[in-house]
C-alpha cells in the first residue's frame, strides 16, 4: 500500500523535471538563425472611417537574420524565406474584445546574417474595420466602444513571421508588438 503513493510522487516529480526544459520559444526552432523585426516608421493613428477600404501598412520595417550561436559560420543554407505573417491583435485600453487574428501569406527573402528592408507592408486588413470591436466606432453603430465608453480603441498588433531556411529548417521571428489607436473622425 505504501508503494502507490511513492509511485505517484516519483511520477509527479518526473513530470515537473521534464517540463523544466527552458521557456524560450527560440530554442524550439530547429534553425540556427534568429529573425528580429524592427519597426522603423509607421502611423499609429488610424481613422477607421477615413481609411475604410485601405489596409493598414507599416511604412518601414527591417527584418534581420542573426545566428543563434555568435561563433557559428553561416552560409547560404541559413538564408530564410519568410512565407507567413501572423498578426494577433490585443487590447491595451482595458477592453477585452479585440479584432480577429489575421494570417497573411507572402514571400520575403532574408539572407543569412543579413537584413531586408520592407516598405508599405500590410499588417491589418481593411475589412476588420467593419467587424467588432472597431465597427462600434462608426457613427451608425454609436461611435463608441461599449466596453470602455470611449470613442477610440487602442490595440497592439503582435506580429510574428514564419518561414524556412534554404536547408529546410523552420524559423519564426521574435514577436513584436505594434501599438495603434483606432478612431472615427478625430482622435
Amino acid at each position: 500500500m505504501k508503494r502507490i503513493p511513492l509511485v505517484c510522487i516519483v511520477a509527479a516529480l518526473a513530470i515537473v523535471v521534464g517540463s523544466c526544459g527552458g521557456n524560450s520559444t527560440l530554442d524550439d526552432s530547429p534553425s540556427s538563425v534568429v529573425l528580429t523585426v524592427e519597426i522603423e516608421e509607421y502611423n499609429p493613428e488610424i481613422d477607421v472611417c477615413f481609411f475604410a477600404g485601405f489596409d493598414v501598412a507599416i511604412s518601414k520595417m527591417n527584418v534581420k537574420s542573426n545566428p543563434k550561436n555568435p561563433d557559428a559560420v553561416m552560409s547560404t543554407n541559413q538564408d530564410v524565406t519568410i512565407n507567413r505573417w501572423e498578426i494577433t491583435p490585443y487590447r491595451t485600453d482595458g477592453g477585452s474584445m479585440a479584432s480577429p487574428v489575421w494570417v497573411h501569406d507572402m514571400t520575403v527573402f532574408v539572407p543569412a546574417e543579413g537584413e531586408t528592408d520592407l516598405e508599405n507592408y500590410r499588417v491589418f486588413p481593411a475589412e476588420y474595420f467593419d467587424e467588432a470591436p472597431l465597427s462600434y466606432l462608426q457613427p451608425a453603430n454609436g461611435g463608441a466602444d461599449p466596453e470602455t465608453g470611449q470613442s477610440n480603441i487602442r490595440q497592439s498588433l503582435r506580429l510574428q513571421m514564419f518561414g524556412r531556411t534554404v536547408s529546410g529548417k523552420a524559423v519564426a521571428s521574435e514577436p513584436v508588438a505594434i501599438a495603434f489607436n483606432f478612431f472615427c473622425g478625430s482622435p
